[in-house]
């Protein structure tokens, strides 16, 4: 007597009970059991597993600094699966202490540039003999770029809770917007070419002079530095958008929301706080200055 197989049967999957969406096609997940999208056949593998693929959130394991970069970098160039977390928690203390940390990175290669022009003065640059011989113009700068950096990494998160979307997915966007700050992480590689090409251009005739003078490069290194410049922020901004159509496709005026609204209000910030409070503290020292004349 032979004995017949019999099917193995499959456990179904637990349904999806949010609006989860696949990072292939843009369908909604919402109530289904298997593991490919129905639209595309994209595996789901990264919406049903329940461990964090942040490696910030595992930082006690790889140690902090190895979990930062890999974090830069996963939230940079593998955004498919950094938008894949919408599907579990998002811990917002994590978030908050990479954004921190990132922010310190971007503030690093000021306090550095100030500490070597306070050592190495270069007397021919105007605004760079400035910082150095006054105290306050230098102090408010680095206080105010530091400021500049806490305010403009906290502003999108503004644009990642709509009303529409359930609390539980916008506290999760929030926090996932605040790790795609990981580009500020590089400000240094741009803040280091301008300063160099400030202290070579401003050094006294020599060589180097001569050869920048000859070969008349010294506009392009000023476009390059400038590049370098707008491509730490550009970074951010694209990631923010990217962000904003992957995990909120039913609102997708939060996008175009992020591309307008984002660089406007930095900008604003940028020339409120790291501008404007120089020039406030200048007249405000210029007013003590004369009433102090006028007391004596």
């Amino acid at each position: 007597m032979f004995m017949t197989e019999q099917p193995i049967a499959i456990a179904a999957r637990p349904a999806i009970a949010e609006d989860l969406f696949c990072q292939n096609c843009g369908y909604n997940l919402r109530g289904l059991t298997g593991d490919a999208c129905p639209e595309c056949g994209g595996s789901l593998a990264g919406v049903r597993s329940q461990v964090s693929q942040i490696p910030w959130v595992h930082r006690k394991q790889l140690g902090w600094w190895r979990a930062y970069w890999k974090t830069v970098f996963f939230v940079m160039f593998r955004q498919r699966q950094f938008a894949e977390e919408m599907a579990r928690p998002v811990s917002y203390r994590d978030s908050q202490s990479f954004r921190w940390v990132t922010v310190g990175f971007a503030y690093l290669p000021i306090l550095l540039a100030n500490l070597l022009v306070m050592l190495f003065p270069i007397r021919q640059n105007e605004f760079l003999y400035a910082l150095r011989t006054t105290w306050w113009l230098s102090i408010s700068l680095q206080l105010g770029y530091l400021l500049f950096l806490a305010a403009a990494t906290g502003v999108p998160t503004y644009f990642f809770h709509p009303r529409r979307v359930p609390v539980g997915q916008q506290n999760r966007a929030v926090a996932l917007s605040y790790y795609l700050c990981a580009p500020l992480a590089f400000t240094a590689l741009p803040m280091a070419f301008v300063l160099g090409l400030l202290f070579i251009t401003n050094s006294p005739t020599g060589i180097v002079q001569i050869w920048l003078e000859r070969m008349r490069i010294d506009l392009l290194c000023i476009l390059l530095a400038i590049a370098l410049g707008a491509g730490v922020p550009g970074a951010w901004w694209l990631g923010l958008n990217r962000l904003a159509r992957r995990v909120l496709p039913q609102s997708a005026h939060r996008a175009t929301l992020v591309s307008v609204a984002v660089p406007v209000i930095c900008a604003v910030l940028f020339a409120a706080i790291v501008v404007g409070l120089p020039v406030v503290l200048l007249y405000v020292g210029l007013f003590v200055t004369r009433l102090v004349g006028s007391l004596r």
